[in-house]
């Protein structure tokens, strides 16, 4: 199976150094990333309790599918927000960071009341990697390159689930605080209202 790609034009494309040490780098995602992904999301469970999104078993038939989506958004919005994380510039991904611009224009700017411009960012990182800091340097990154100064949001927010105590604190150490806790949200995959909680 092979997935669709056209890169020509669309923003944020190329290797960004986030880090010189620690090496860390983002990318973009594509399809050689999907053997490792899948090899990733199946060393256990990790990955699956702590986002919405991400089955487990994680078969590969749904990284082609996941790829598919973001090559359609990519040609879509002419822009890149999806990102392999990795400890060199054409090493393995060791991790995902992402993120999306909401639609609903409900939020006002106070003073001139134009629709906000928001985004929403997420990410893993693989089992084998975490408490190397990656997880905060790639969230440090997103929103002070990508969402603030190349798409000039006004702000960005990220979605934990309120018992994903790792998460918070990576949040925290970006300097995101808590905006909202507890909201109830049914969650598909686990067939279950969870707690969420904001942070901005």
């Amino acid at each position: 199976m092979t997935v669709p790609e056209k890169t020509e034009g669309i923003k944020c494309m190329r290797t960004y150094l986030v880090c010189e040490n620690p090496p860390h780098y983002l990318t973009p995602v594509n399809e050689s990333d999907i053997p490792e992904m899948v090899r990733v999301l199946n060393i256990n469970e990790d990955i699956f309790i702590g986002t919405s999104t991400f089955d487990y078993p994680y078969p590969e038939s749904l990284a082609f599918e996941r790829l598919a989506t973001v090559n359609k958004s990519r040609e879509a919005l002419q822009l890149n927000s999806h990102f392999a994380v990795r400890a060199s510039p054409s090493g393995p991904l060791i991790g995902w960071a992402s993120f999306f611009f909401t639609k609903d224009g409900t939020e006002v700017h106070p003073e001139t009341g134009r629709p906000l411009k928001i985004a929403l960012l997420g990410y893993w990182i693989s089992p084998e990697h975490i408490g190397k800091g990656y997880a905060t340097r790639s969230t440090l990154f997103m929103l002070d390159e990508f969402m603030f100064k190349e798409y000039d949001c006004d702000i960005g927010r990220a979605e934990i689930f309120s018992e994903n105590e790792a998460s918070r604190k990576v949040l925290l150490r970006a300097g995101m605080e808590c905006e909202l806790e507890g909201k109830a949200l049914f969650i598909e995959k686990f067939n279950q209202d969870k707690a969420i909680g904001n942070q901005m």
